[in-house]
């Protein structure tokens, strides 16, 4: 038996998983330019990696929607700029800078934020469903 399935649930659960995004989004362009942390090193780029379930038989409403199923440290290389002076210089040195681009997490942002808008659509839109609802029957 198929138990009822909530829009409500589904758009939360999009709100929190692009919030969680954004957050990270945010973090890693106030590190840009971090050059090492308290665990030393440079900073690395953080992703969110999102996991959906459709509707499909059998599926629990609990697990509809989508969650952020691991925050992960991007793998690219990081950016060397050579900079001798710089206390946190290599012997040859080059300073170890985050492989953060701030025009991918514009961009990365701006994803973030359409998609939250599209989860407030449909928020809204259940609402006025509703209250046209409640409408219908009062007349």
């Amino acid at each position: 038996m198929l138990e009822a399935v909530s829009a409500r649930e589904i758009a939360v659960s999009g709100l929190r998983a692009q919030r969680t995004r954004m957050n990270l989004i945010a973090n890693n362009i106030a590190n840009a330019t971090t050059p090492t942390t308290a665990k030393g090193g440079a900073f690395r780029r953080q992703l969110a990696i999102l996991r959906g379930e459709g509707v499909e038989m059998g599926i629990s409403p609990t697990n509809l929607g989508v969650k952020v199923e691991r925050v992960m440290n991007d793998p690219s290389p990081m950016r060397q700029i050579y900079e001798p002076g710089n206390p946190y210089a290599n012997a040859e040195g080059y300073v170890e800078y985050p492989n953060v681009d701030l025009a991918v997490e514009m961009a990365d942002l701006v994803s973030a934020q359409r998609a939250y808008e599209a989860n407030i659509a449909v928020l809204v839109s259940g609402r006025r469903m509703s209250a046209k609802a409640l409408e219908i029957i009062q007349a």
